[in-house]
């Protein structure tokens, strides 16, 4: 037993922040990957759920399509297409990484998601209030800005909380290319060395009450956010 938690303590700072010669890795690298691609893919959600709301049947054909089709693909296979047309190449001289190839699939697998998400929120907000809104001469962007996204981030806000911690979890797929997230660096640590067998476990162990312990804190933070914000709301409606 003590062996293994010596040789967990000696990897731990390579599992949460990488090894010297490739920082940041680890934990690090896999919360950087995964939010960058929550936040970036709900900018383009939001775009793809508007289309969708759309009046010209073009665009809410194109955006229904995108959405089914990245969604109806598992995302190591989607992973592993992508990386195989951007990472193995250039693009309009961009070179791209193992790296960029999985930060790209992560954003449209997390765009594709939260745009139904988007999509069903947007969906809940009462026609009657962006109708009034049009008739006092509000613009479709001021309606969409004033109304429709903060009416239905209150609906959204917990289905949104759930696909980031999926996402987040369902980053470790990136150690199929070797990018060296926590799964990844966890797989380095332990090399072909038969002798670190008896630390395979352990290891995983630790990894998963990693991934465990950043989850529950996305999911707890986001939970005292939305009680404060109920409460803000109740005072106000109370005075």
């Amino acid at each position: 037993m003590s062996d293994q938690l010596n040789f967990l303590w000696r990897q731990l700072p390579n599992l949460l922040w990488g090894f010297p010669n490739n920082r940041p890795g680890g934990l690090v690298l896999s919360i950087l990957l995964s939010g960058g691609a929550i936040a970036l893919g709900l900018v383009l959600a939001i775009g793809l759920a508007f289309a969708q709301h759309s009046e010209r049947s073009w665009l809410r054909l194109l955006a229904g399509r995108f959405v089914w089709a990245v969604r109806g693909v598992p995302l190591i296979v989607l992973l592993v297409l992508l990386f195989q047309y951007l990472g193995t190449g250039t693009i309009l001289g961009i070179e791209f990484s193992a790296f960029w190839s999985a930060f790209i699939t992560l954003t449209l697998y997390s765009a594709a998601y939260q745009a139904d998400i988007v999509h069903g929120g947007i969906a809940a907000v009462p026609q009657q209030l962006r109708d009034d809104a049009r008739v006092l001469g509000a613009s479709r962007l001021t309606v969409a800005r004033t109304i429709t996204v903060p009416y239905s981030l209150r609906t959204m806000r917990p289905a949104l909380v759930t696909q980031a911690v999926t996402i987040f979890k369902d980053s470790s797929v990136v150690v199929v290319l070797g990018v060296t997230d926590l799964t990844t660096n966890a797989r380095i640590a332990l090399g072909g060395d038969v002798g670190n067998a008896p630390f395979w476990v352990a290891t995983y162990l630790l990894v998963g009450f990693l991934y465990w312990c950043v989850a529950f804190g996305i999911a707890r933070f986001a939970e005292r956010q939305i009680r404060h914000n109920a409460s803000v709301v109740g005072r106000a409606y109370l005075s």
